[in-house]
Order: C-alpha cells, then sequence, then structure tokens
C-alpha cells in the first residue's frame, strides 16, 4: 500500500490506532507502532498516525516511539494524536482495558504533547477530534487539526472556530470511502470539505487494498479543482 502511494505521488501515508477490525470486530488488524516502525525503515514518503491513542500509553513511551521513528523515517514523521472515542472504548473494554473519563484523558492529550515537544521540538504534530475541547488543545499546542467524517456544514463551522482560535493550525479532513459510491459523487464530497477550509485530506479507500488505491486514487484526485491547495494522504 505505501508503493502504491509513492507511485501515485501522494504526500503521505498515516497508520490508524485500533485493537480490533473495523467492520467486524473479528478481523485482524495492524497494530500501530508495531507498523509504523516497519514502513517508517522503508518508505520514501512521509509516514506518520493518524491517530495513535493516548490513552493507551505514557506519554513518556508515546514519546519514545515518535523520538525511534524520526530517526529512521526519510522525512519528518506527521504525528497525529487523539483521545479515543465510542469504538475506541468498545475496543479497549472488549480487550480487558479500562477508557478513563474524558478530562482524564485531555490532560493525558496535553502531557504527551508536552513529552514529544521535549524530545523532538521539530516534528510535526496533529490533534484528532471533534470536540471542542480537543480543539482547543490543537490550538493551544499543535500544528494541526483533523476532523475525521461528520457533515460538512459541521466540519465548516468547527473550521471557522479553529481559525478564530488559531489562523496557523493546519486543517484537515479525513474519512473513509467507498469508491462504488461512484468516483463523481465523491469528488463533490472533498470540494465540499476544501471549500469548508480542508487543507489536507487524509482518505481512506475500502476495500484496504494496494489495488484499490491503485485503481481509484488518480480518478479520485486527479481532478486539482478538487482540492486545490490541499496535501492528500
Amino acid at each position: 500500500m505505501v508503493r502504491a502511494v509513492e507511485s501515485l505521488g501522494l504526500a503521505g501515508v498515516v497508520a490508524t490506532d485500533h485493537l480490533a477490525g473495523w467492520r467486524d470486530p473479528s478481523d485482524p488488524v495492524l497494530e500501530a507502532v508495531t507498523v509504523l516502525g516497519m514502513v517508517g525503515a522503508v518508505a520514501e514518503c512521509r509516514v506518520g498516525s493518524l491517530v495513535l491513542q493516548t490513552a493507551l500509553r505514557s506519554p513518556s513511551y508515546t514519546a519514545d516511539v515518535v523520538e525511534t521513528l524520526s530517526s529512521i523515517t526519510r522525512s519528518s514523521p506527521l504525528i497525529g494524536l487523539g483521545v479515543g472515542d465510542s469504538r475506541s472504548r468498545r475496543e479497549v473494554e472488549a480487550v480487558g482495558m479500562e477508557l478513563p473519563p474524558v478530562a482524564e484523558r485531555i490532560v493525558r492529550l496535553k502531557e504527551t504533547v508536552a513529552a514529544i515537544r521535549s524530545r523532538t521540538p521539530d516534528v510535526e504534530i496533529w490533534v484528532g477530534g471533534w470536540r471542542p475541547e480537543l480543539r482547543e488543545v490543537a490550538a493551544e499546542c499543535a500544528d494541526g487539526w483533523n476532523a475525521w467524517g461528520g457533515r460538512p456544514e459541521a466540519f465548516q463551522a468547527a473550521a471557522h472556530h479553529m481559525r478564530r482560535m488559531n489562523p496557523g493550525v493546519l486543517i484537515s479532513w479525513g474519512a473513509v470511502l467507498d469508491p462504488r459510491r461512484g468516483i463523481d459523487s465523491l469528488r463533490r464530497v472533498l470540494k465540499q470539505r476544501v471549500d469548508a477550509g480542508a487543507q489536507a485530506l487524509v482518505l481512506a479507500l475500502t476495500p484496504p487494498r494496494a489495488a484499490t488505491i491503485r485503481r481509484w486514487a488518480p480518478l479520485l484526485l486527479g481532478n486539482t479543482s478538487c482540492h486545490p491547495g490541499a496535501e492528500p494522504y
């Protein structure tokens, strides 16, 4: 999949951080830190995470991961961080762990950003999530903010709020896209998000295969009017 992304000239590839399959919880899933180390050592393109769940690892451990990744990748990695959502809670509980209350997870997120900054100050950090508290953390101490899914008007309002808090924070939007919905329809989705303020697009095409990327990404992203100035991942 990474080689497919590189052959198409996309900005890079990011790993998700989940403990169970997307549609079927019994499906196998790649563990994020492991796959980042494997891919980071060989990839020519930029690699990173969207998003590492900060509640699953201590701030110092996540900082170790980022420092190691920065030392083996050809380009500085993109580190997306988050606090988990309802799906994450189900996954965590299924393996016998507990997800702390949101307030505690927000504190852990801030501590993780600070730990990374102390070790690799130049790495680019994004915060992912729709909660207003997460946008505030992104505005306060991150380089970018990502919204996953959601309606276009909600994204436009959130992006406007982010620009008011910190105009320097990069705004990105991502989603799982099924090309069988029709390429023209998906292009309209991307254009709506770019018009609403997205400066980067993080796209997961389903089914997740190299062949899917090679077949559909050129058709989806080939028309630059769909994403003027927005970097595709």
